[in-house]
């Protein structure tokens, strides 16, 4: 039976069978500053502590768009903007091999982009280096591409990203996804998947409270060891048990 609160795509952590899609606040808050940036045309950064669902979010709210072109990449650490515009040259899927040469390659970019507006989401973007963020500030500041630009960073380095004035002038809106309240909690976790639908309010407080702290990828780490309990055992596990497993030990003084 669907849930009324599930969204029926998925690509979760750990591919967890039986997982669905959940619409919470934070992701239509999201959605909200995404749609104005494509508006605006403009550059915008979302970010989250790991592990509470940025590129999840960023690729769900692509998937809703089915008409918005996306571009994504996924830069190596310290990568050059050679690296990112032969990244972009073969996701534009442009023929044969990008040109050595910086400026016919830039030709050859800005003039396909005119045409669709495109949504450029750069995912790790708190690793690019301060000549990458130059040549996404070039494509952003070119009154010829329709681009939009999607950072998507981790919370805890977001200070050296904002610390580049090419980024910190330029990006419209700084979104952070903050964790599931506990409210959230109650109203996600049924809908995320069906083997909390029938367990207490109060021992799913409990268990964000002691592990999950709202974080969705530790909630798909308790889902996926319910379920490896579910098939050694063949009956419903205590929740509770199981943080045994996933809390780490502690060693004995000596």
């Amino acid at each position: 039976m669907s849930h009324p609160y599930a969204v029926p795509t998925a690509r979760h952590y750990l591919n967890l069978p039986g997982a669905r899609t959940v619409t919470t606040p934070a992701v239509r808050a999201a959605a909200a500053t995404l749609d104005q940036a494509l508006r605006d045309q403009s550059m915008i950064c979302l970010t989250a502590d790991p592990g509470v669902g940025k590129t999840y979010t960023a690729h769900i709210l692509c998937d809703q768009r089915p008409d918005l072109p996306v571009l994504w990449l996924l830069p190596r650490p310290q990568a050059r903007p050679d690296d990112l515009r032969h990244t972009l040259y073969r996701a534009l899927d442009l023929p044969g091999d990008p040109p050595e040469d910086p400026g016919i390659c830039d030709d050859y970019l800005r003039h396909t982009l005119m045409q669709p507006p495109r949504l450029l989401a750069v995912d790790e973007a708190h690793q690019l280096s301060p000549s990458c963020t130059e040549y996404l500030r070039y494509l952003h500041d070119d009154p010829g591409p329709q681009v939009t630009i999607l950072l998507l960073a981790s919370r805890p380095r977001l200070k050296a990203l904002r610390s580049q004035a090419a980024l910190l002038s330029r990006v419209t809106t700084w979104h952070i996804m903050e964790p599931l309240s506990t409210d959230d909690v109650l109203t996600a976790l049924p809908a995320f998947h069906p083997l909390w639908q029938d367990i207490p309010p109060s021992v799913l407080t409990r268990l964000d409270s002691l592990w999950a702290h709202g974080n969705f990828r530790r909630w798909a780490a308790l889902t996926h060891q319910m379920q490896a309990h579910q098939r050694r055992h063949r009956r419903p596990p205590e929740p509770t048990a199981l943080l045994r497993r996933l809390q780490p030990r502690r060693t004995a003084t000596p």
